[in-house]
């Protein structure tokens, strides 16, 4: 298994990957429900961020299968030190490859490549009643350091 930056012919499994995760999102609040043209929005969401600047994605492969994909976007904090962060934005490992190391590998190539591109700290930005994903991250030294409240007008 491996973890590389996404091509253009990894477009569609990114798509799906993604679209997994946000439509597995939308059960954890009312709030994160899905448009009926999601996996449209996904997709060139994905070719804009495959052209460079402030994003990286990446995917996992087993052999010649793709396993798990990941975007983070890279921001500049006009007001905090450190100023360049990268945030996390999607993160999906298909079921049958989960807790098999490969989110881990994932995250370790991202962690990797963005200290290669001068970022000095990442993020990570998911529903908060997500436990899965907040045991993943707290075990990588991850912690909360940001709440975000949200109520329907």
């Amino acid at each position: 298994m491996r973890v590389r930056r996404a091509k253009d012919e990894d477009v569609p499994f990114i798509v799906e990957a993604f679209s997994r995760m946000y439509s597995l999102n939308s059960e954890f609040d009312p709030l994160l429900q899905v448009p009926g043209d999601l996996e449209d929005r996904v997709e060139k969401s994905i070719r804009e961020g495959l052209k460079g600047g402030k994003e990286l994605l990446v995917v996992a492969e087993d052999g010649d299968k793709l396993v798990g994909a990941a975007r983070v976007k890279i921001l500049e904090r006009e007001f905090y030190v450190p100023n360049r962060v990268a945030v996390i934005e999607e993160i999906y490992v298909m079921p049958a490859y989960r807790r098999s190391g490969v989110g881990e590998a994932i995250l370790d190539y991202l962690t990797s490549e963005l200290k290669g591109l001068g970022v000095d700290s990442v993020t990570a930005r998911f529903p908060a009643k997500n436990v899965i994903a907040v045991s993943f991250y707290k075990k990588r030294g991850f912690r909360e350091i940001h709440y975000e409240f949200v109520k329907k007008l």
